[in-house]
């Protein structure tokens, strides 16, 4: 959301918030450390539930603000296209919370109904919040460096108009007509075609894309470009319903899945966004941070694969969740290395300076 702000207002990182987004967004990061705690506490009850509905208000006010705050020039831009069907999707995304109450309320019993409610939460988070979010800042980048891609629109549409469609995946274990089948394969490969047209429309334009950032920097693109590419791949292949039934049945194989969109898609994004942007310093030790950041990502993916085989092929390997925990313990240190090389020196510096207002920037 502080990304989105700051491109809906066209203001820097070293400037100032209006403070209506100032405190829309430190509301929802407390509802979202009260559903952590909650969660953690109690479950899905009273108080976790309180936290979730206070922050699905939280995304229909901030949608409200982007509307009233982009101007009409913003509008008619890919990017904004984009970033506007990420709000739209996070709130679609919040019936399913909404249904999973009420399956836990009137039928407890429903194991199918409640996951079929949780799978359409994840996969209008993962695959609209998530993935047109970051497709949104990626083209406004695009857009600054005027680097054009060819019908960049009409992806758009095509990525758009597939999205609802391909929430069948996400259920394709459960029974439904064989034409509804046929439909999640045909949307699954078309995703997967029109994302294979955007990395190669990228890759002509290589060149102009790495010229101002580091060896790192590249390095993190290209892992999200192939950790994409995976996923469209998994995706395609869970249109199969033997696959989907095998994928489904396995939970290390579901983790790794949503691992992989979450840390090696959309964190390794942000961060190389966060980079482009200046937000992020050039030295050495943000760049040891972020080697080690992803060193956690791949040993995560690792032993979570491992644990996937292992339980398909009815072998026990001890050990596995302590490796979780070494992976997770990685990851961690990597963001503690990043952080303390970059917002800590900013907190403090902030209590000798005053940060100055950058007045809105319009796009030409």
């Amino acid at each position: 959301m502080l990304s989105i702000a700051v491109l809906i207002l066209g203001r820097n990182f070293d400037g100032v918030l209006p403070i209506r987004y100032n405190r829309l967004l430190a509301f929802n990061l407390f509802c979202s450390y009260g559903m952590l705690v909650s969660f953690l506490i109690q479950g899905y009850a009273a108080v976790s539930i309180t936290f979730s509905t206070l922050s699905i208000l939280v995304g229909f006010i901030f949608y409200r603000l982007c509307q009233t705050d982009i101007s009409v020039y913003g509008q008619k831009q890919v990017w904004y296209r984009y970033i506007h069907a990420a709000l739209i999707f996070n709130m679609i995304s919040n019936l399913g919370t909404f249904l999973l109450a009420w399956t836990m309320a009137t039928q407890p019993g429903d194991t199918i109904l409640r996951l079929a409610s949780v799978y359409f939460y994840l996969h209008f988070q993962y695959n609209g919040w998530f993935f047109f979010g970051i497709m949104g800042l990626f083209h406004q980048w695009l857009y600054l460096q005027k680097i054009s891609l060819p019908n960049a629109l009409i992806q758009f549409r095509l990525f758009a108009i597939s999205c609802v469609p391909t929430y069948l995946l996400s259920i394709n274990w459960m029974s439904f007509p064989a034409a509804l089948h046929v439909l999640t394969i045909l949307t699954a490969l078309m995703q997967l075609i029109v994302f294979g047209i955007f990395l190669s429309a990228l890759w002509k334009r290589k060149d102009n894309i790495a010229g101002g950032l580091s060896p790192v920097m590249r390095w993190v693109l290209l892992a999200v470009a192939i950790a994409s590419v995976i996923k469209f791949g998994l995706q395609t292949a869970s249109s199969l319903p033997t696959v989907a039934h095998f994928a489904f049945g396995l939970r290390p194989v579901v983790i790794a899945y949503l691992h992989l969109v979450l840390l090696g898609i959309i964190s390794l994004f942000l961060i190389c966004w966060l980079y482009m942007n200046k937000a992020l310093k050039t030295t050495r030790v943000t760049a040891f941070g972020i080697i080690i950041f992803v060193s956690g990502i791949i040993l995560n993916e690792f032993f979570l694969l491992v644990q996937g085989i292992s339980s398909l092929s009815d072998t026990y390997i001890s050990g596995m969740p302590q490796a979780l925990a070494v992976a997770a313990f990685i990851l961690v240190t990597g963001i503690v290395i990043i952080l303390q090389e970059n917002i800590i020196p900013v907190a403090k510096s902030s209590h000798c300076r005053t940060v100055k207002l950058t007045p809105p920037r319009q796009l030409d």
